[in-house]
């Protein structure tokens, strides 16, 4: 049975940096500079109503996020763009990971996140539903099939070099092998070249691609 994630908790988040009673266009602009400034690591966990109707915690994860901006106006903001995303094992996060390129979009407060990736489901957070700073971003967030994601991040700093190239790294290795460049049992790569990962992680990418 398709489980549907519980995201009654948004109603229970305090602390909306912005509110409908002030809001302005132009506040998308300052929204996407705060997501623009670094990188946000931190915790993400997920829930789902059971067939009981009980609300159960799916797991707990970290991720990483990185927003880059797509071009600015002539006020120098900019309220598109491109970006990527590592969800880890925090006890190893070189050997259990998966990585996704996104776009993004801030539009009347709320942030979408498109991946690349098909396999990888896409996301909004309602302005509503999430409190952004310098230094912190925490909220909830939803795919279009009703589950719901509950992240907590803070501005860090976060080594892209070794996930960015990853995928240049594993073609050349795999051809320098054998000349043809396939996925092993505990490594994923899409299609389109856009998403990858390890060990567990790549298996749960695998077997949601195979249904």
């Amino acid at each position: 049975m398709k489980k549907i994630f519980y995201y009654a908790m948004m109603l229970m988040l305090a602390g909306i940096t912005l509110s409908s009673c002030d809001w302005r266009y132009d506040d998308d602009e300052y929204v996407a500079n705060y997501l623009t400034y670094g990188s946000w690591e931190g915790y993400l966990g997920t829930y789902y109503e059971n067939r009981w109707g009980e609300f159960v915690k799916d797991g707990d994860y970290h991720t990483v996020w990185r927003f880059e901006a797509g071009g600015y106006d002539s006020y120098g903001y900019a309220t598109w763009g491109y970006g990527s995303e590592v969800d880890y094992d925090i006890y190893d996060r070189r050997g259990n990971y998966a990585y996704c390129s996104f776009r993004w979009e801030v539009r009347n407060g709320d942030i979408y996140i498109d991946y690349d990736d098909p396999d990888w489901n896409d996301v909004r957070i309602d302005w509503r539903d999430y409190s952004i700073s310098r230094s912190h971003f925490h909220g909830v967030m939803y795919d279009w099939d009703n589950r719901a994601y509950e992240f907590d991040l803070d501005n860090t700093y976060w080594d892209w070099d070794y996930y960015d190239g990853y995928y240049d790294r594993y073609w050349a290795r795999t051809r320098a092998a054998d000349g043809d460049a396939a996925n092993t049992d505990d490594t994923y790569i899409s299609d389109n070249g856009k998403s990858f990962a390890t060990g567990k992680f790549a298996k749960a990418l695998k077997k949601m691609a195979s249904e």
